[in-house]
């Protein structure tokens, strides 16, 4: 139903208007009337009416004037005027305040429904169009949030300058102003994880990062955007040092009690060091970066934090001062923090690890000759164990590998045993990292299809598609972009659109049907989003194709 405000000082014609129209035969509903526009202000912003019908003569307030104030507080309202004077002047002026129908007086029933008609259809028009705007920027979502993480990421990697930062930031949403920053990373792993498992889909973890962005959507002083290897990164800001570490200490706090509902899952956070200009925001991220990699090393969940400077030098001077090299059990460190890492860690990661690896141990004892021959064949052995798991044969690990294979060659000093295991771990995770692109061509393939054979629902989404490929919708929303140049909703899109074009060639399909078959329910929608895509509606462009 239209609802229709009636202003008329004259009750005569007021009660006629009121009695010889059939309001809801004609899809009408009169949601008021007043006797002049002071009284029917307040009524109008309480009814929030489609159509304003106003005579232009009233005491108290005329109808240029309530007209005036109406559009201000209700922009998209269609006003029509009722007067009883040919004045050139009052039609210039109505004209400059929006009115849609300047109607002189006396006005019969079907010449008013006639207009009232016509202002119908161009509301339900422009509400229509209202919609599909809306649908189309929420499918739009995708593309929106990808853009806003390569700014995060651009900027946190100091590829572009501090004005690019503030500027593109305000366009994208994103007010990164502040007086301080601060860089957290945060990863979720499962506490048993299998030996072959390359990040693969996880329920759980996918529902722990869908809250943590809930969470976070709602503070001004937080963004995030998610890395490879499933690792969240946030920007902090605050106008001072002590606002931020507050801010901190309270998501780090939100954060654990999140994952305790997760008895299975492990949290991990790297908090690097504030900085007080946007250029060094790269600083606090390579100081987090660091601290990062030593999650590796441990059993459980732990928090890397700059702040807290008493713990972490406790506890490199407790492992330095009771380092006993005759209890080191280095078959266990190896397999279990090395293969974590193989499994987990990425190739920025290496140096870090090995180096943050070897200082846990202490330099006396990396200082023993035997203890570095324990440390790389353990590292060997990690490295084989790990290419096993995910289905290399041993004769082709031994090919790989070649002079790596023979750890004797670099146990001479603590340099070159460094070097050797961050050689052999870079070269795992390059081979690892080659045997997850081949498995990302296959999630994209198997995707395609799906698209393909599924294309006529209107329920598909990117999380339906990542679900069917087992892979979390971020994740596949990452890799479906980088693997095909394009978003999924931009894909799919495309698809429905060439089967669309299709139909509209070879069929005598209505339009309303063709939008239905590609996949489009609602024919408003189909027609705007063709329309937005090939420059013409659809049935323009059969016009045009049967023309030529």
């Amino acid at each position: 139903m239209i609802k229709v405000f009636l202003v008329e000082d004259e009750f005569a014609i007021r009660e006629g208007i009121k009695k010889t129209i059939n309001w809801e035969r004609d899809g009408f509903e009169l949601v008021g009337e007043a006797g002049d526009g002071e009284m029917a202000y307040p009524k109008i912003l309480k009814t929030e009416p489609d159509i304003l019908i106003t005579d232009i003569k009233m005491p108290f307030m005329d109808g240029l004037e309530l007209s005036k104030l109406v559009k201000k507080e209700l922009p998209n309202i269609k006003i029509v005027i009722l007067s009883g004077f040919d004045d050139f002047e009052y039609a210039k002026e109505a004209i400059s305040i929006g009115v849609e129908e300047y109607i002189l007086k006396p006005v019969s029933e079907d010449s008013l429904m006639g207009e009232l008609k016509k202002i119908a259809e161009r509301i339900l028009e422009e509400k229509q169009e209202e919609e599909s705007l809306a649908k189309y920027m929420e499918e739009r979502e995708e593309v929106r949030i990808l853009e806003q993480q390569k700014f995060l990421h651009d900027m946190i990697d100091g590829r572009i300058t501090v004005q690019e930062s503030l500027t593109k930031g305000k366009e994208l949403g994103i007010d990164i102003a502040a007086e301080w920053y601060d860089i957290v990373l945060m990863q979720i792993i499962p506490k048993e994880q299998a030996q072959s498992e390359l990040n693969e889909y996880s329920y759980k973890k996918e529902e722990i990062y869908a809250k943590v962005k809930e969470l976070d959507a709602k503070k001004e002083h937080v963004f995030l955007y998610e890395q490879a290897g499933d690792v969240m990164c946030f920007l902090e800001k605050a106008d001072t040092c002590e606002e931020l570490q507050e801010n901190i200490d309270a998501g780090v706090d939100e954060l654990r009690q999140l994952v305790n509902e997760y008895p299975d899952m492990l949290l991990y956070l790297s908090i690097g060091k504030p900085v007080d200009r946007i250029r060094d925001v790269n600083l606090s991220y390579d100081d987090a970066s660091r601290r990062f990699s030593e999650r590796y090393m441990k059993e459980g969940s732990f928090v890397f934090s700059y702040f807290d400077k008493s713990e972490e030098n406790v506890s490199k001077t407790q492992q330095k001062d009771n380092i006993n090299i005759n209890n080191l059990d280095i078959s266990k460190i190896s397999q279990r923090s090395t293969l974590n890492f193989l499994r987990n860690g990425s190739l920025p990661e290496v140096d870090d690890f090995v180096e943050d690896y070897f200082e846990s141990m202490g330099e006396e004892a990396i200082e023993s000759f035997m203890l570095r021959q324990y440390v790389l064949l353990g590292s060997l052995l990690s490295a084989v164990s790990f290419l096993e798991s995910i289905g290399v044969e041993r004769s082709d690990i031994s090919d790989y590998l070649g002079e790596l294979n023979d750890t004797m060659n670099y146990t001479d000093s603590v340099e070159r045993a460094g070097n050797y295991m961050k050689s052999l771990f870079a070269r795992v995770i390059e081979y690892r990292n080659q045997m997850t692109g081949k498995k990302y061509t296959e999630i994209i393939e198997k995707a395609r299809n799906y698209i393909q054979e599924n294309y006529q629902n209107e329920d598909m989404s990117l999380q339906s598609v990542a679900s069917n490929v087992n892979v979390s919708s971020n994740h596949f929303s990452t890799i479906f972009r980088k693997e095909t140049g394009e978003t999924f909703i931009e894909y799919l899109t495309t698809v429905r659109m060439d089967k669309a074009k299709e139909l509209l060639i070879c069929t005598s399909m209505k339009t309303s049907e063709v939008g239905f078959e590609v996949g489009y329910k609602d024919p408003h929608y189909f027609s705007y989003i063709f329309k937005k895509i090939q420059g013409m509606s659809p049935k323009e462009y059969r016009k045009m194709k049967k023309e030529s």
